[in-house]
């Protein structure tokens, strides 16, 4: 008996002993916690990246992450090796194939930006400088070659396009190289006087037709034909000579405008010009009989070969643009009409030398206003549309259409003689005359610039009026009602909703 129990007592002590190890036999393994490594995703710049998207793709499958605020998030390494693909909002997708353990332990994955290019173009397919382009809270101007480019953004984002003269654009970014085309803005205007921007009761008359009618753009007078400036004007020459003369406040004219979605043009009267010609005769056309500066009829010129008399008009137009004009238009942009061989000018007067002059003239005010965002037109004698030559004065129609976003030949049938198409009295007719002279014009430019022809407000009854307006319309031309008081013919005018043309999203520019 006394042998069984010590029997028993070995066989428990063996049951609760550690195994003896035998020799040649290896240690058990022991199983490491995974291995993690950092990857740090950076943007284009090379900044962190938070927010990004990473999957690890390794041997036992995958695993998705998003970075921290620093950029920074953790997988799990794979001695195999794995591969890291990363995404984020406005940045193409980035990939790395990862061999070997860095050193550091930490991954740097740089993304590409998506970028947008595009270039806005306008009639003719004519590139477009200074439009407006938007994408989310970024705004910039196209170039001289209508081209622009935003760098990381996201397909989907809308996009909108602005630009003066002509209707805005807007649709969504899907990806890849964008071309926007711009289709003319149709302008139905009628013209403020500087001295009708100051009278509160004129003004206010002015604006109720423009938003109780199918009138969608004002014309305010910024340099009328006295030489006289008509707010109060920081360009130095114009106070050197006394040109000042304010009759309105011009921030308020400008909100007053574009506040009730009205496109708003600025004219300049360029070169007729009595003040400035008898302040600075050396810029003004010369006599060479009265050693004075040239008149007739109680006009004077200034000189448009000569620097000064061009800076002058160009320094107000850029001003007036930083002020909110959308648009300059440029009147009695050329040479006296009739002058004679007395008359002399620094650069000459021949027939090659005037359309030339001219047009370097506008070519000058778009290099200039075009990248502030503003158009350029000029006013042109009616006769212009038909006539192949420049008719003395230097307006010649192709050569002007190349250096313009409009042109506005004056059609006043009144102005045209006997026998001008065909009529003894032109101004009896003033439909034909005014269809005559546009399909002239449009023959020879059109596609090319847009045509924009002022028409006559005066002398004429409602019905003549709108005679004018309709057959411009019917050509899809748009027009602006001349009448020298601004009293218009408020019955030849559509009221708003009849023929109302969609401007909000065209006068932003």
């Amino acid at each position: 008996m006394r042998r069984a129990l010590v029997l028993l007592a070995l066989s428990a002590t063996a049951c609760v002993a550690t195994p003896p190890i035998l020799i040649g036999d290896a240690a058990p393994p022991v199983t490491a916690p995974p291995a993690q490594i950092a990857v740090r995703v950076l943007d284009y710049r090379g900044d962190p990246l938070p927010g990004a998207e990473i999957t690890a793709n390794h041997a036992e499958g995958s695993e998705d992450v998003v970075t921290d605020d620093n950029g920074l998030a953790f997988v799990t390494w794979d001695p195999r090796g794995l591969t890291l693909d990363a995404t984020a909002t406005a940045h193409e997708q980035g990939a790395m194939v990862v061999d070997a353990l860095p050193e550091a332990e930490q991954i740097e994955v740089r993304l590409t930006a998506k970028v947008l290019t595009g270039t806005v173009f306008g009639l003719g397919g004519r590139p477009l400088v200074g439009a407006t382009v938007r994408m989310g809270s970024e705004e910039i101007l196209t170039g001289t070659d209508g081209a622009f480019q935003f760098v990381a953004v996201e397909e989907g984002t809308p996009i909108s396009v602005e630009r003066s003269a002509y209707v805005g654009l807007d649709e969504r970014w899907e990806g890849g190289h964008v071309d926007l085309e711009l289709a003319p803005l149709v302008v139905r205007g009628i013209r403020a006087g500087g001295v009708d921007a100051r009278t509160p009761e004129k003004w206010a008359e002015i604006l109720a037709i423009a938003e109780s009618t199918e009138v969608n753009t004002v014309v305010v007078d910024i340099k009328g034909e006295s030489g006289q400036i008509f707010y109060a004007t920081e360009v130095p020459f114009a106070l050197e000579v006394g040109a000042v003369y304010s009759t309105y406040d011009v921030g308020q004219v400008v909100e007053d405008v574009r506040s009730r979605g009205l496109y708003l043009v600025g004219r300049i009267v360029s070169f007729q010009d009595p003040i400035a010609a008898r302040s600075a005769p050396d810029i003004a056309v010369f006599d060479t009989v009265t050693g004075q500066p040239y008149t007739k009829n109680g006009q004077y010129f200034l000189d448009p070969t000569d620097p000064g008399a061009r800076s002058y008009a160009l320094d107000l137009a850029v001003e007036a643009c930083n002020l909110g004009f959308q648009e300059i238009q440029f009147d009695y942009v050329r040479y006296p009409d009739g002058f004679p061989d007395h008359a002399r000018f620094d650069g000459g007067a021949s027939d090659a030398v005037r359309p030339e002059t001219i047009r370097t003239f506008l070519s000058e005010a778009q290099t200039r206003l075009n990248p502030l965002g503003c158009a350029v037109s000029a006013d042109i004698f009616g006769f212009i549309t038909r006539t192949t030559g420049d008719g003395g004065i230097g307006q010649q129609l192709e050569m002007l259409a190349g250096v313009t976003d409009a042109l506005s030949p004056m059609i006043y049938p009144s102005h045209y003689s006997t026998g001008w198409y065909g009529f003894e009295v032109p101004n009896d007719h003033p439909g034909p005359v005014v269809a005559n002279a546009i399909d002239d014009g449009l023959e020879r430019i059109e596609g090319e610039v847009i045509l924009r022809p002022w028409i006559q407000d005066f002398y004429y009854t409602d019905e003549q009026v709108r005679e004018q307006i309709d057959v411009a319309g019917e050509r899809n031309v748009g027009w602006m009602l001349w009448n020298a008081v601004a009293n218009y013919s408020v019955g030849a005018l559509d009221p708003v909703g009849l023929t109302q043309v969609a401007t909000e999203d065209a006068v932003g520019g």
